[in-house]
C-alpha cells in the first residue's frame, strides 16, 4: 500500500468519524407543525430526557381545563435511549378540580410514519403526581406520539371524496364552524327506491376533538354502508343512513380537546340552542347547524327511527338514552344486547335510562321525541379483547354497528326482519 493510499484512507476515516460525532451530536428536537398536534411546554433535563406539560383546553368561563390531547413529532432519535414524561395531565370536569386523564391503564401510542399507530409496551405511572413517563429506543429517525391513534380531517376529507363518487350516496355542507370549515353530512339510500318505504338511522361522532376512536368507528361505517357487501346492499334499498362524520372539525384540526374555537362544550348546550337565536349561532354554529339539520329532516315529514351519538372515555363503555317510550327502548336494549354478543362492545354497566337533566345530544328526546343513545367506548384496556382496541377494532366494530342498527329498525316487533 502506497503512502497516497495510506493518506487516502486516514482521510476518509476522519471524515466518517466528523460525520458521525456531528450526527451523534445533532439535537433532539419536538415538531408540532401539523395538523392536530399539541404539546404545551418542554423541559429539556438532558439531552436524551425530557418532561413534556400537556397544552389542555379551557371552556368559555375559563375552567374545566381539560388535559386529555397530545401529539407531537420527536426528530433525531433513532437509536437513542430517551426518556419522556408526560406532566400536567390533571384538569377539571364538570367544575370538580382533580380529573386526570391517565392512569397506569392509559399508554399512549406512537407511529414511524403517523399512519399506523401502536401503544408503548411499558409506561410508568406516577400515581401521586398524575405524571407518565416512557423510555424507548426507536427504529426510525422520527417518531411521532399521541395519545391515542389520532384521526384527522384531511383523512376524513379523502374518505368523504371517495364515497361521494358512489350513486348511493350524498354529501351535502349543512353549515360552517366558528373558523369557517364545512359541516358535512352524508347521506346514504338507494334514490330507486322511494323514501316513504324506508326506516331511518343516524349516527354522530367526534363533537370531542380528542375522542379520534369514534372517527374510525364512522369510517368503518361509512364504508360498509357504500360497498358492494350484499347485506349494504340489501339495507340500502331499506334504510335512509345519515352520518355527522365530525362535529369540530376546526378542535381536530387545531389539536384541541372538547371545546369549540369559542369554548363551548359541542356535546352540551343542545337543550340550550334555540335555532331562532343568532347570539347561540355564532358561539356554537356546529351544534346549531347540525341541530338545524335534524330538525329539517323532521319537519320535512320524515321520522328518525335511531340515532346514535359516539364518544370515548378511559375506562367506561355503555350505552344510555333519556327515551321513555316502551318501543323506542326496546329497540335500544335488542342493539344493546346484539352489540354485546356479536362485537368487540364491552359494557362496563347494563344499559340504562337516565332520569337526570341532559344538555348532550340525548336532550333531543325531549324537544322532539328522537329516539338516541349515547355510546361511550373506552380507551383502556378491554377485557373482552384482552387488550387495548386499536385502529382495526374501531372500524370492524364501526361496520357492525351500522349493520346492527339498520337491521333493528327493519325488524318487525317480533324481532323478524
Amino acid at each position: 500500500m502506497n503512502l497516497k493510499t495510506i493518506a487516502t484512507l486516514i482521510l476518509t476515516t476522519q471524515l466518517l468519524g466528523t460525520l458521525s460525532a456531528a450526527q451523534e451530536e445533532s439535537p433532539i428536537t419536538f415538531n408540532t407543525n401539523f395538523e392536530g398536534a399539541s404539546l404545551g411546554k418542554i423541559e429539556k433535563l438532558d439531552d436524551r430526557k425530557f418532561r413534556c406539560h400537556v397544552a389542555g383546553q379551557y371552556d368559555e368561563r375559563g375552567r374545566n381545563r381539560q388535559a386529555t390531547w397530545y401529539f407531537f413529532r420527536m426528530d433525531a432519535v433513532k437509536g437513542r435511549e430517551v426518556t419522556l414524561t408526560l406532566a400536567d395531565l390533571v384538569g377539571e370536569y364538570n367544575d370538580k378540580v382533580g380529573a386526570a386523564a391517565m392512569s397506569s391503564d392509559i399508554v399512549p401510542v406512537f407511529s414511524y410514519d403517523s399512519e399506523r399507530w401502536q401503544h408503548f409496551a411499558a409506561m410508568d405511572w406516577d400515581d401521586q403526581k398524575k405524571e407518565a413517563t416512557l423510555k424507548f429506543r426507536p427504529e426510525h429517525d422520527m417518531i411521532w406520539i399521541a395519545h391515542i391513534p389520532p384521526y384527522t380531517t384531511s383523512r376524513l376529507q379523502r374518505l368523504l371524496a371517495e364515497i361521494n363518487r358512489h350513486p348511493h350516496v350524498l354529501v351535502e355542507v349543512v353549515g360552517k364552524t366558528v373558523q369557517g370549515r364545512d359541516l358535512s353530512l352524508v347521506k346514504v339510500t338507494n334514490p330507486h327506491v322511494p323514501d316513504s318505504q324506508k326506516k331511518n338511522v343516524w349516527l354522530i361522532a367526534r363533537q370531542h376533538a380528542w375522542e379520534a376512536g369514534t372517527s374510525f368507528v364512522m369510517e368503518g361505517a361509512l364504508r360498509f354502508v357504500t360497498s358492494d357487501d350484499a347485506r349494504a346492499v340489501e339495507l340500502r334499498d331499506r334504510v335512509i343512513f345519515n352520518f355527522v362524520p365530525m362535529m369540530d372539525p376546526d378542535g381536530c384540526v387545531g389539536g384541541k380537546v372538547r371545546f369549540n374555537a369559542n369554548g363551548y362544550d359541542v356535546n352540551r348546550h343542545w337543550d340550550e340552542v334555540d335555532l331562532r337565536s343568532k347570539t347561540l349561532l355564532e358561539r356554537m354554529p356546529e351544534i346549531w347547524c347540525v341541530k338545524k339539520a335534524i330538525f329539517g329532516w323532521l319537519n320535512s315529514g320524515r321520522g328518525i327511527d335511531l340515532m346514535l351519538n359516539l364518544h370515548n372515555t378511559e375506562s367506561s363503555e355503555y350505552l344510555q338514552t333519556l327515551a321513555e317510550d316502551e318501543s323506542a327502548l326496546k329497540k335500544m336494549e335488542r342493539l344493546y344486547e346484539r352489540l354485546a354478543m356479536e362485537t368487540s362492545f364491552d359494557p362496563s354497566r347494563k344499559f340504562s335510562v337516565s332520569s337526570n337533566p341532559d344538555s348532550t345530544t340525548n336532550s333531543l328526546w325531549k324537544e322532539r321525541r328522537i329516539p338516541v343513545l349515547l355510546m361511550e367506548q373506552r380507551i383502556g384496556f378491554s377485557n373482552k379483547l384482552g387488550r387495548r382496541p386499536t385502529v382495526e377494532d374501531r372500524l370492524a366494530f364501526g361496520r357492525k354497528l351500522i349493520a346492527t342498527m339498520a337491521e333493528i329498525v327493519v325488524e318487525k316487533p317480533g324481532g323478524k326482519p
